[in-house]
């Protein structure tokens, strides 16, 4: 894959590639350092919420890989949320964003009780800065615009797309299923 400025085709593409190797972590995050997918093929893909709530937009899907663009309203975030397990791949196409790290220190990985604390803040995560979740200690986190843009968008690769995902509500100490296969609305 050449690296630098490419169509939305040929990311997609170079992401399906990957299926021969395993969706091997480090090609991924190689591919999204070194590429950046052309504005106007991400513009046909971003949604904006009226209600100022962040969008997630489906570009591709197979059984295997799902590629999504995420549209980011000044200082929305996402709810403290896990990927059910699956890989996850972040990289900001514009914009800033602050990325807040949790462990899961009381309750079960399941609805109900569950007892989340923070454990590390990276902020000022910017295009070619990707982020990878997978591994048990880094599965649940916070996503948010940094109050210093203006809003922002990304792009998010999904190995084994999967339609729930549990969230987090740090103050009442639980977690429910919320569904995450909706696209092209608030999330």
């Amino acid at each position: 894959m050449q690296t630098g400025l490419v169509s939305l085709d040929e990311f997609v593409s170079a992401v399906l590639g990957f299926a021969d190797y395993g969706f091997a972590t480090e090609p991924m995050m190689r591919l999204l350092t070194e590429v950046r997918i052309r504005d106007a093929d991400v513009a046909r893909y971003v949604n904006v919420d009226p209600a100022g709530e962040y969008t997630r937009t489906l570009i591709h899907r197979t059984p295997e890989v799902e590629v999504l663009a995420l549209h980011w309203p000044t200082a929305s975030s996402t709810p403290i949320h896990d990927h059910a397990g699956q890989r996850c791949w972040m990289v900001a196409h514009s914009g800033v964003f602050v990325v807040e790290d949790y462990r899961q220190i009381g309750g079960t990985r399941a609805p109900g009780h569950a007892v989340v604390e923070r454990v590390a803040t990276t902020p000022g995560v910017t295009v070619g800065m990707p982020d990878f979740r997978f591994e048990r200690e880094r599965d649940i986190h916070r996503v948010r615009v940094s109050p210093q843009c203006d809003g922002a968008i990304s792009i998010h690769v999904y190995v084994r797309p999967y339609t729930s995902c549990l969230i987090f509500d740090e103050a009442a100490r639980e977690a429910r299923e919320m569904r995450v296969d909706t696209f092209n609305a608030p999330f």
